[in-house]
């Protein structure tokens, strides 16, 4: 009897075990040691067969890049690295190290240790340039890229200044503070780059849309006057001409409110003779946060090796489903259940269709909402929604990050904008969304969201919107 009821025992926590098991995006981190001992940072996101290699922009190192590009991940792996001197990789101190040509080399030691034979490569702003440097150099080991925001191909271009007096007041008031070995240096740090992200965006309330992190890195770096030193290790660059010689297909990704003018864009689609330009109006230099919906429409379309057509410039998904998502792996068939269900609330919220919308909540459902109490069940879910058109929601985004799934439940997070009549933004936030599996039906039994703008409350990050008083 003993031994039965220890068999059973084994038996019903073997079965928990594996309806419990955690089904997320796989994630992975290390490090890469360079002939000269630099230890390159790396990490590794997503499920697909095929491998992008992210060329970060600045000094910044990848962790500012790494959430807002999750949606990627989904259908292919992303490989993060941090150059040398910035994000987690060594702190450099010889600038010798950070010349241009050391760069390739690192990329070279990259792809040899991941056994990448044609890459395919995401660049943004700075590491556009770079890029573009290292396809000059080895042109066969690219199979495509996109370029999001590169800085000119040739220095004839200059850009714009996009800060108001008042924010470069307060960013050199933080700037001064952050370098003078404050007690709370990640404060600091946050404090100075939020401002500083001001000018990257068509407007300061769209920087408050970003999730990636300048700040998560060594600090040692972020600090370093060497920060730019690769770049400027160019002199006064012009590849225009080399750029003849790199056949790969090249999608050239631009937001209209840059500060870099879209003539050098065009300029690098002249230069590059397998290329397309997409502007997408409305956007900074950082366009996948500025209208995410354009941006993985034309990007999904681009790796499954079609160049996107005018559709694109139309599209409001929550996210990016593939008819075969339902036949893969758990991971993509919990996200296309998420991604479909958001996509029909926000279908039916933006026709005030609100008992329609309350309808695909679970009927014991719950709202936890920004600056409002609890609201539980259908009709009050009804209400919750048709109150905020009452106070000028005319249309709600959303836009999927990504999941876990823990044997009966998902939890869901992404991002949520709110615009009036006028499309102007009103709100702008996070969410969560718990669902809960109920007679084999998935079903929406915690919608949790918080705003992303200034508020009263203490535990608000960054504090930098008023002068000191003097």
């Amino acid at each position: 009897m003993k031994s039965f009821l220890i068999a059973l025992s084994l038996i019903l926590i073997a079965s928990f075990s594996v309806k419990a098991q955690t089904v997320k995006l796989k994630y992975s981190e290390g490090y890469i040691k360079t002939k000269d001992s630099v230890q390159l940072f790396y990490r590794l996101v997503g499920e697909g067969k095929d491998t992008i290699v992210i060329f970060h922009g600045g000094g910044f190192g990848s962790s500012y890049f790494v959430p807002d590009l999750t949606p990627l991940a989904a259908h292919h792996t992303l490989l993060f690295f941090d150059q040398p001197g910035t994000g987690f990789s060594t702190v450099i101190r010889d600038t010798a190290r950070l010349n241009i040509n050391r760069f390739v080399e690192d990329v070279e030691t990259l792809r040899n240790h991941f056994r990448i034979n044609k890459m395919k490569v995401i660049a943004h702003s700075n590491g556009g340039i770079m890029y573009g440097y290292y396809a000059t150099i080895h042109p066969e080991n690219i199979e495509s890229s996109i370029l999001i925001n590169p800085i000119a191909a040739s220095q004839k271009w200059k850009n714009t200044n996009r800060f108001d007096s008042i924010s470069a007041l307060i960013l050199k008031q933080n700037r001064t503070i952050y370098r003078s070995a404050p007690s709370d240096l990640i404060k600091a740090c946050w404090d100075y780059y939020a401002v500083w992200a001001r000018g990257k965006f068509p407007t300061p309330l769209h920087s408050r849309r970003i999730w990636g992190d300048v700040c998560n890195c060594n600090q040692q770096n972020l600090l370093s006057p060497y920060l730019f030193y690769p770049l400027q290790s160019l002199g006064r660059w012009d590849i225009t001409a080399q750029l003849s010689t790199v056949k790969a297909r090249t999608l050239i990704v631009g937001g209209d409110k840059d500060e870099t003018p879209v003539e050098a864009w065009e300029e690098w689609k002249r230069s590059l003779p397998n290329s397309q330009l997409l502007i997408i109006n409305g956007t900074g230099h950082l366009p996948y946060v500025d209208n995410p919906s354009v941006f993985f429409a034309a990007a999904e379309q681009f790796l499954q090796n079609k160049w996107p057509d005018n559709s694109v410039q139309d599209a409001k998904s929550v996210g990016i489903v593939f008819p075969s998502d339902e036949k893969g792996s758990a991971y993509l068939k919990a996200r296309a259940t998420v991604i479909k269900t958001e996509t029909e609330i926000v279908r039916l919220i933006n026709k005030a269709a609100w008992d329609s919308a309350a309808a695909i909540y679970a009927p014991d459902a719950t709202i936890l909402g920004p600056g409002s109490p609890p609201v539980a069940g259908q009709k009050a879910i009804a209400s919750f929604w048709h109150t905020a058109s009452i106070r000028g929601m005319h249309n709600l985004e959303l836009q999927f990050i990504d999941l876990e799934q823990s044997g009966d439940k998902i939890i869901a997070r992404g991002k949520y904008v709110m615009n009036n009549k006028q499309n102007e933004i009103i709100d702008i936030g996070k969410f969560i969304a718990i669902y809960k599996k109920e007679d084999a039906k998935w079903r929406l039994q915690t919608d949790m969201f918080n705003t992303s703008m200034e508020t009263r409350s203490p535990i608000e990050v960054p504090d930098y919107l008023s002068l000191p008083k003097n």
